[in-house]
């Protein structure tokens, strides 16, 4: 059988079409990249915002109307199946909950629940390993912890190794991703995600970690310590999900935090990490925001002199608490996150520009016309030298930048 598979949303989605995708061909099935050419569609739901609900119907309808089987499993086949069905009465609807055992219900294949593990990486030069899955937050705005609402993590030992194999197998950067990567904490030890990270940096091998992101509040000495002594093997790269900088706003969607405990965080991380890629996500337009609010948060997220942003329009989600105020005007969300983007490109700009003259250390990713791509360890992109060989390591004096690229000497 040949399959298109197709996903949506978070890096957590993608390690598990991966993962997937490995034991589906362990049981005869082939890889199709055209959904003209294959037998049955494959979709690894979102529904974090109205768009990526659109978009997944979408593609359902568009795979009905050629014939193909489908398969549907992720966030918005858990919560939502009868939206599916109502589309492709004949579609395979697997939730969250089932989807480790999607071998078996589509091929009669054995299902092992091996937390996703991930032996290769098609077409890729880096390498990501599930460690976490679920949320209990419950924050206003979100549909996520009804979509993956049990908490659980990968046995540390089976994190390690899986690691381990990946560095076996050529791969010189690594992410640990995870729905609250922050709240790892292995079934059998106990052991948090600063152990988990020790465990692995202390690794033998040329190689680096990269954290997919880390809450606010799941920040703390003892992790960034921990990442410290991995010298070179640690990303300085930290990916926050702030969503505001108002403290009224924070508390409306139900954040466990306020403005001065993430200046405190981001403080805290640059003494451990001068250079640090500090990238954030931001909920512009919430229901309750007012002008003032939006300018507090546009000012403090000036003021804290990020790498970048994750900029989104909020959506409203059904659940969600939120979904019972009333919605801003679209003009006000349209032009408050567009002032949220561009604020984002000075903020990417302003940190591109400050790495002219430093040396970083660049891991080759592919050929780009006469240059080969790279990729700092902090989250930049650098342009090298065409004769740079494919995921090697190399030490990059920043020459120049641009508004997509920085330029670096070997």
């Amino acid at each position: 059988m040949k399959i298109f598979y197709k996903t949506f949303g978070c890096r957590v989605n993608q390690i598990e079409t991966e993962s997937l995708c490995e034991k589906f061909a362990s049981a005869g099935a082939q890889r199709q990249d055209d959904l003209e050419n294959c037998d049955m569609v494959f979709i690894n739901s979102c529904s974090v915002t109205e768009k990526a609900d659109r978009d997944v119907l979408a593609l359902v309808r568009k795979a009905a109307a050629a014939g193909r089987k489908i398969a549907v499993t992720g966030c918005y086949a858990s919560i939502f199946p009868a939206e599916i069905l109502k589309i492709a009465p004949e579609a395979v609807i697997i939730p969250n909950s089932q989807k480790h055992l999607s071998p078996q219900i589509l091929f009669r294949a054995a299902a092992e629940d091996d937390f996703f593990r991930v032996n290769g990486s098609y077409n890729r030069t880096r390498a990501f390993v599930k460690v976490q899955d679920g949320c209990s937050l419950k924050c206003s705005y979100c549909i996520v912890p009804y979509g993956r609402p049990v908490m659980k993590s990968k046995p540390y030992l089976k994190a390690v190794n899986e690691v381990k194999e990946l560095v076996k197998k050529g791969f010189k950067e690594i992410s640990l991703s995870g729905t609250r990567l922050g709240c790892y904490k292995c079934p059998e030890t106990n052991y948090g995600i600063k152990d988990l990270l020790k465990g692995i940096l202390e690794l033998e091998g040329n190689f680096r970690i990269r954290l997919s992101s880390l809450e606010p509040m799941e920040i703390d000495e003892e992790i960034l310590k921990a990442a410290k002594q991995g010298r070179e093997k640690f990303c300085d790269h930290f990916h926050l999900p702030l969503q505001h900088c108002c403290d009224r706003v924070l508390k409306e969607m139900k954040r466990p935090y306020d403005f001065s405990f993430v200046k405190e965080r981001i403080s805290m991380i640059r003494s451990f990490f001068g250079d640090a890629g500090i990238f954030a996500d931001i909920i512009s337009a919430f229901p309750t925001e007012t002008e003032e609010d939006f300018e507090i948060m546009m000012e403090r997220l000036s003021d804290l002199s990020l790498s970048g942003l994750h900029a989104f329009s909020y959506s409203s989600r059904p659940f969600a608490a939120s979904s019972k105020m009333n919605d801003l005007p679209q003009n006000i969300k349209i032009k408050r996150s567009a002032r949220a983007r561009e604020l984002d490109a000075g903020l990417r700009a302003f940190f591109a520009s400050s790495m002219q003259g430093r040396t970083l250390r660049v891991l080759s990713l592919k050929k780009k016309g006469s240059a080969v791509i790279g990729l700092s360890s902090n989250f930049l992109n650098v342009l090298l030298p065409g004769n740079c060989r494919k995921n090697e390591f190399y030490s990059a004096r920043i020459s120049g930048f641009s508004k997509t690229f920085l330029s670096g000497e070997i």
